[in-house]
């Protein structure tokens, strides 16, 4: 099962010739993510002034397969990788929504760490659970 969120290609995502601009495709699959956490009922400015812990992003790759146009739609499906102590791993695939094109696939790793001494921090069981909705079985 995947976290579906939608999204659309804006002027400031192109280049001149009004294509995406690829390293833009971060942007989207970084909103799918804040969505996502939203979806769950955490409020990210709550987590940022009053929780201990916060999430760095430690990797990211893409793959960028076609090129999208100002205006087209997009969905964005995100589904949990991996699940570790104080790390998780989500993947992201990235369609045109008109023509349910895959349009590129992304990954992050984040690391969840103590605010204060930045020390690598389990991660809070509340979210676990969020993250173990999307797990994929692979």
């Amino acid at each position: 099962m995947s976290f579906i969120a939608k999204n659309k290609v804006r002027m400031h995502d192109t280049d001149m010739a009004g294509i995406l601009y690829f390293a833009r495709q971060f942007r989207f699959v970084h909103d799918t993510f804040e969505d996502f956490i939203e979806s769950e009922g955490l409020n990210l400015h709550q987590m940022f002034q009053e929780e201990s812990y916060i999430f760095v992003i430690v990797h990211v790759e893409a793959d960028y397969y076609h090129s999208l146009h100002v205006g087209d739609a997009i969905d964005i499906h995100l589904s949990v990788e991996r699940i570790g102590n104080t790390s998780f791993t989500l993947s992201y695939k990235i369609f045109r929504s008109a023509k349910n094109e895959l349009i590129g696939t992304a990954k992050t790793v984040h690391v969840c760490i103590d605010k204060e001494t930045r020390a690598k921090s389990p991660i809070p069981p509340k979210f676990t659970k969020s993250l173990e909705k999307y797990l994929t079985q692979e």
